[in-house]
């Protein structure tokens, strides 16, 4: 029997967005905010892993990923794969699935990730030797290096779920450690795992695996693909801003809730583009 390999990816969603915010003033305190959070706050790393289902290099990539979420844990390193590009397109008979989305699509344009070649992606948006664009092989020295960092925000992310509607509402707290510009958006996410379908990989003869067990799918944004602004306004460091985000899964779509996870992150979107933090949470716990 062949061994299934697992694989994270994405596929296509249309979203419903409620948007509140609230400035919530931070209480009254004798000591300075440290800068950066402090040791009780830690950096979390978004890695983004653009795939496809046609890509026979891409698995080994995913086995990277996912050796990386092992030894930080899933609260430390958050995988998300966004499926885009020409290895993305279908190709009958043996790869049918369309897992692209019109947001992996621009995220793909913005960042010509499949125009420099798959396996790549990126760690929390930032460079490494002026290039934000990172092969497989850059992935470990970079998340170790950067989870050592001292964050620029706190995030908070809490939700519910209505099984009967399919609707999410999310409450996201974001804490200024530092003071912030009005470049900073928040980023809602839908992800799926444990998707079986088929996968090209180069590592296993034949390379057609009809059994692929895809991880961390991102199946859609929930608030658009860059998000919402968090404040229009400069923000001092201690203040706290509340956003509220509301998505109702689509009724076409199978996604299994019991395998989703809601993705929430903080970037400054204007400008560097860079993800100043990230949070994960089941979508059933």
């Amino acid at each position: 029997m062949m061994k299934r390999i697992r694989l994270p990816l994405l596929a296509l969603a249309v979203a419903t967005l409620v948007g509140a915010c609230d400035v919530i003033d931070a209480p009254y305190r004798e000591t300075p905010v440290n800068p950066g959070g402090g040791d009780s706050i830690k950096q979390n790393i978004l890695l983004e892993d653009y795939t496809g289902h046609t890509c026979g290099n891409c698995p080994e990539a995913a086995t990277i990923a996912k050796q990386l979420e092992t030894t930080y844990g899933a609260d430390r390193v958050v995988i998300v794969a966004v499926h885009a590009g020409p290895f993305a397109y279908p190709e009958l008979p043996d790869y049918p699935m369309d897992f692209q989305t019109p947001d992996a699509t621009q995220l793909d344009n913005t960042f010509r990730i499949s125009r420099a070649g798959n396996p790549n992606g990126m760690v929390n948006r930032t460079a490494r030797n002026g290039k934000v664009i990172l092969g497989k092989d850059q992935w470990s020295t970079v998340v170790a290096g950067l989870l050592g960092n001292k964050p620029a925000v706190d995030l908070d992310i809490s939700h519910t779920y209505n099984a009967a509607t399919r609707a999410i509402d999310i409450t996201a707290k974001v804490k200024y450690l530092v003071a912030g510009t009005s470049d900073y958006q928040i980023v809602a996410l839908l992800t799926e795992s444990k998707i079986i379908s088929d996968q090209k990989d180069y590592r296993v003869n034949p390379s057609h695996v009809p059994d692929y067990e895809f991880e961390h799918v991102m199946r859609s944004s929930m608030n658009g693909t860059w998000g919402e602004v968090l404040s229009a306004q400069p923000v001092a460091a201690g203040q706290t801003i509340q956003k509220t985000i509301s998505y109702t899964i689509p009724a076409d779509k199978t996604w299994k809730p019991e395998n989703c996870s809601v993705v929430v992150y903080v970037h400054r979107h204007n400008t560097t583009k860079e993800v100043l933090q990230v949070k994960q949470t089941k979508l059933i716990k």
